[in-house]
């Protein structure tokens, strides 16, 4: 789920340093792309979890946007909710130049909403899409998804 916001700090880094050459960026230069993350699962006991991820949108220093949860076959566990990722302007740089970068962030379940931690690493393979790991923190231990990432409309 958390995994999205380090594709938002490639972007984010990319769309900053044009800011900084240009003498008078306009409002375009600085917006920033919407960050999509491509469909993952994980196993669970006797079960597997998968997180469908809407497109998320840049606000502030946070990525957001729903997710969706589905637990087979414990469907009782399955969620729906907001995901925020967050990250610093030096991990926006560092990821802007090909480096690896942590990230963490946090889901909201709308059911309760009780959050719940999210930690990872993202990695780009070029400078609009990449690799990402991430893991959710449940009160059943973490889970882990392995997923891709890309920037776009």
């Amino acid at each position: 789920m958390k995994f999205t916001v380090f594709a938002f700090l490639m972007l984010f880094a990319s769309h900053s340093v044009n800011a900084q050459a240009s003498p008078s960026p306009s409002k375009a230069d600085q917006t920033n792309p919407d960050l999509h993350v491509d469909p993952s699962s994980a196993k669970v006991s006797l079960g597997k979890a998968t997180l469908i991820v809407n497109p998320l949108t840049y606000k502030g220093k946070l990525y957001v946007g729903d997710y969706q949860l589905t637990v087979v076959p414990y469907f009782f566990m399955s969620e729906t909710g907001v995901l925020e990722l967050t990250a610093s302007d030096d991990a926006m740089r560092k990821l802007l130049g090909g480096t690896a970068v942590p990230f963490t962030g946090k889901a909201s379940n709308n059911k309760q909403g009780k959050p719940k931690a999210i930690t990872g690493t993202i990695t780009p393979t070029t400078k609009t899409q990449g690799n990402v790991t991430f893991s959710v923190e449940t009160d059943n231990g973490p889970m882990v998804f392995n997923t891709t990432y890309h920037f776009g409309e």
